[in-house]
């Protein structure tokens, strides 16, 4: 038996309801994460790449922030690890750019039960601090890190340098790992910060 105009009228209408319903529900599902990526975002201030002595030398700054599901961690004793990464290539006109240097190093921040203070562990060493703010700013600096030998940037030559810092969730413990891949609350991943270098 064929539809009537009737028929498909409400069909129609049930229809967009539909659609409309799902694209609200869709929204509001993708704005909390947003505004949560907003609040834990890792950030460069900025970053500098200069030839000292026979090397390159990396200086940077990063903007760490973390949310209440970390901060909370943090104060129960579980160590974050947070990864630099850093990349640097060559330009090529006619063909893909080449890879000088792919390296990363990792910073450990952790809250000591007893001292009831932040501890930050790098490349340069151990420190403590008495507030969170002071430790992520320690945790986020980056000076004199040497990446690429002075004579492999030549000049004449283009280059692209690239970093970014994260959280890495692979060095939390298994349980965690569990439970921040399937909360969303654990990632803190800042985005990929490029600049030319012209020697």
């Amino acid at each position: 038996m064929p539809f009537s105009s009737a028929h498909k009228g409400i069909l129609n209408r049930l229809l967009r309801r539909h659609v409309f319903l799902l694209l609200l529900g869709c929204l509001s599902v993708s704005l909390p994460v947003h505004a949560a990526k907003a609040d834990d975002a890792i950030t460069v201030l900025f970053a500098d790449l200069k030839p000292e002595d026979d090397t390159w030398v990396l200086n940077a700054a990063f903007n760490v922030r973390l949310n209440r599901t970390q901060e909370e961690a943090l104060k129960k004793g579980v160590s974050l690890y947070f990864v630099t990464e850093i990349e640097l290539q060559r330009e090529r006109s006619w063909w893909f750019n080449e890879d000088l240097v792919v390296a990363s190093r990792i910073g450990r921040l952790n809250y000591g039960l007893l001292t009831r203070r932040y501890q930050v562990e790098t490349v340069g060493g151990f420190r403590a601090y008495d507030t969170l703010p002071e430790a992520l700013a320690e945790l986020g600096r980056i000076e004199n890190w040497a990446v690429v030998p002075k004579k492999a940037i030549k000049a004449g030559n283009s280059y692209v340098a690239a970093i970014r810092m994260r959280l890495d969730l692979g060095l939390l413990s298994k349980p965690l790992q569990i439970n921040a891949l399937a909360s969303g609350k654990w990632e803190v991943e800042g985005e990929w910060h490029e600049w030319e270098i012209t020697p």
